[in-house]
């Protein structure tokens, strides 16, 4: 009787085993350390959520940049205080940042590999595209008198 039950306890071991066996290789293959050919896993999460803030940020940068020169209105363009004339040369460059910048940063977020190895640029890329145009914001909010 020992030697029926020993034997039905292997044929279960058996089955078990077979039973799981496809689980456990597809665990192993989860477990396995990724290089960095390994494919991301969400390659668009980045690029996609600065496109949609870009979307929403850069028409407000344009906008209040561009109207930004009127502030020199109150005091003619020969009256103006240096720190004012400095700050929308800086708004100025900030503008050009944002219509050629954030695009070209934006698109080449979007289109670099797929690849582990490139998630840190295109997350960075893609974020960074977002500077300029809080930088036309920031800078407009703070026009010296």
């Amino acid at each position: 009787m020992n030697e029926q039950r020993e034997r039905t306890d292997e044929e279960l071991r058996g089955a078990w085993a077979d039973f799981n066996a496809e689980d456990a290789a597809e665990s192993a293959r989860d477990a396995r350390p990724q290089g960095p050919a390994d494919r991301d896993q969400h390659p668009w999460a980045a690029p996609g959520w600065a496109t949609v803030l870009a979307l929403l940020i850069v028409p407000m940068a344009l906008t209040y940049g561009c109207l930004a020169p009127m502030a020199t209105d109150s005091c003619g363009p020969d009256n103006c205080s240096q720190a004012l004339n400095d700050a929308l040369a800086g708004v100025f460059l900030a503008l050009c940042a944002t219509v050629f910048g954030t695009p070209v940063m934006l698109l080449t977020s979007w289109v670099l590999p797929r690849r582990k190895r490139f998630a840190v640029a295109r997350r960075a890329l893609a974020w960074c595209a977002l500077l300029p145009p809080v930088t036309v914001l920031l800078m407009v909010n703070n026009l010296p008198q």
